[in-house]
């Protein structure tokens, strides 16, 4: 049985490995590259560490590794963030968080009997169950129809084998040293591997924020853009349906009498969205843009103007204005009121938008 294990867990290295210098040279940005290799690296490093055959290392190659291993919560949080939260402001909470996890894991590699075991068993249980939550709850807003297909699975095969092993561990179901656990480990990364490698290594452009610079085109839908249901989205936008706070996916399609896939597929494909709220937000922000730079409006305040467009409160306002300008409102209308070219620029540009894609 410890040879099946050492079996199992040469296999899902090499898979890893592989998966790993494929995707290093795949058509997708940066983030989606180093997220998989880091995963690649500690999840290697911790199937080394806990195997049920010890494994001598040197010295340094064993703090190396425990290094890397600790490393786990993190790139399996970066992974998920990466593929399924498209604002990069949302993704940083996380990460955060599972920066925290990998810090009580070191130190608990590091000093097994500390309290550091327990606190790490709990928050790395509370971590992989909020990923799980967070990959379905935002697939609300998700427009790319490979990424909403994939999430329940890709959630519970992922969070859930995490969140699974450190509850079996912390609370004492198996021997964290035992034969049993080893195989549960090896066996579960394995599956979730492979499982993630059949459906990642056709690496889309539209599964992964940050297309490459070099990367080619995306190809056209063979049943081509769905025309005429785009001309009714624009015509919806123009007349202001973007103004309604709390506007969903649903709640679109409820209007225009559509499938909601449909309607997601006609915005992703034929507007170039990602997710819902980007769609709605570009059409919000530059409004907030055009009523920025107008003189006549230079009393009215940045809340009203925020209630305006749409949003339910200014804190929502300010992060979406600033990773769609890198200015904040107030910087905004500083800039477009002191210099008349970049405010007439700003006016020709954004206008409370029919067309904006």
């Amino acid at each position: 049985m410890e040879l099946l294990d050492l079996a199992l867990r040469s296999a899902a290295i090499g898979v890893l490995a592989l998966l790993a210098g494929l995707l290093l040279r795949a058509p997708i940005g940066w983030e989606g590259r180093i997220s998989i290799l880091a995963v690649a690296l500690s999840k290697s490093a911790m199937l080394l560490l806990t195997s049920a055959t010890p494994l001598a290392f040197p010295p340094l190659i064993a703090t190396n590794l425990i290094l890397l291993s600790s490393l786990v919560p993190n790139a399996v949080t970066w992974l998920i963030v990466t593929i399924f939260v498209d604002p990069p402001f949302r993704r940083w909470p996380w990460l955060v968080a599972s920066s925290l996890v990998s810090g009580l894991l070191l130190v608990h590699h590091l000093n097994p009997d500390s309290v550091a075991a327990v606190l790490c068993a709990a928050s790395a249980a509370l971590l992989y169950a909020g990923l799980f939550g967070l990959a379905l709850w935002s697939s609300r807003d998700d427009l790319v129809e490979c990424r909403c297909r994939a999430r329940p699975g890709f959630a519970a095969a992922i969070a859930g084998l995490g969140a699974t092993l450190t509850g079996v561990q912390a609370l004492g179901l198996m021997d964290s040293e035992g034969l049993a656990f080893a195989l549960m480990q090896s066996t579960g990364v394995l599956a979730v591997t492979l499982a993630f490698a059949i459906w990642i290594l056709n690496p889309a452009i539209d599964r992964w924020p940050g297309q490459s610079d070099t990367s080619p085109a995306p190809e056209p839908s063979s049943a081509g853009p769905d025309t005429a249901l785009i001309t009714r989205i624009r015509a919806a936008m123009a007349a202001g349906a973007w103004r309604q706070e709390g506007l969903t996916i649903g709640g679109l399609a409820a209007q225009l009498n559509v499938p909601e896939h449909r309607l997601r597929r006609a915005i992703n494909g034929g507007l170039g969205h990602r997710n819902f709220s980007s769609f709605i937000n570009s059409h919000r922000i530059a409004a907030a843009k055009a009523q920025l730079a107008d003189p006549e409006g230079e009393g009215t305040t940045i809340l009203e103007i925020a209630y305006d467009v749409g949003f339910a409160s200014l804190g929502p306002f300010n992060r979406a204005f600033r990773a769609a300008t890198g200015q904040s409102p107030t910087e905004f209308r500083r800039d477009a009121l002191s210099h008349p070219a970049a405010r007439a620029d700003s006016e020709n540009r954004a206008p409370i938008p029919a067309n904006l894609h």
